[in-house]
């Protein structure tokens, strides 16, 4: 049986200076993506814009996917903020309004590089176990989780791991959809909420 390629960080930067390295290797990836796609991805390819050589990305990350899961995660932290900011904010307030807020935070973070954020999306499919969360993740559902117990009573289904999931799967594909066909703002926030809300108040057939 061939061995398990390696995915995950070589090591943690711990010191300030390899937490810089480590954000300018990064950075170098993502712009790589964004200009050449997963064509052009490859170490070498992050090395020369980053500036950095060959050896300083393989010293923290043994090969291009395991940099990609970090790019991942680091979206993904980027979304866990702002998710945390549209929850607090949410605080008294109707459905509609913390779904408009959740939504919104949705947006701000996937049209901030959507290109790149869907190569990461198309990536994360390839290298993660639909059966494995990340810590952002699982922090995620929680959120939503907590979100949707306050209204408990407006909604016409089950506040459980399924609902949880599908509101998540739900609004990330429109998101998706509506940033693909380059909708204001404004209006891919309407869509997007009102297919949560269309979900969420129908009722499950027995």
């Amino acid at each position: 049986m061939p061995a398990k390629r390696r995915v995950k960080a070589r090591k943690q930067p711990l010191q300030q200076r390899s937490r810089e390295t480590v954000a300018v290797i990064l950075e170098a990836a993502a712009r790589v993506l964004e200009q050449r796609g997963l064509e052009g991805y490859n170490t070498n390819a992050v090395a020369e814009r980053g500036g950095i050589s060959v050896g300083s990305v393989y010293q923290y990350f043994p090969n291009k996917d395991a940099l990609t899961l970090a790019l991942i995660a680091r979206f993904e932290d980027e979304l866990l903020e702002k998710v945390r900011d549209a929850f607090a904010a949410s605080e008294g307030k109707s459905l509609t309004a913390a779904l408009k807020l959740l939504v919104r935070a949705q947006i701000e973070v996937h049209a901030e590089r959507a290109g790149l954020n869907r190569i990461l999306e198309t990536e994360e499919d390839r290298l993660r176990p639909t059966s494995s969360d990340s810590s952002a993740s699982g922090e995620l559902k929680a959120l939503v989780r907590a979100l949707l117990e306050r209204h408990r009573s407006e909604i016409g289904k089950p506040v459980d791991g399924d609902t949880i999931e599908d509101v998540i799967v739900i609004s990330r594909a429109m998101v998706d959809h509506a940033l693909q066909k380059d909708l204001s703002r404004p209006a891919a926030s309407r869509r997007v909420l009102r297919a949560i809300e269309g979900y969420l108040h129908g009722r499950d057939r027995a």
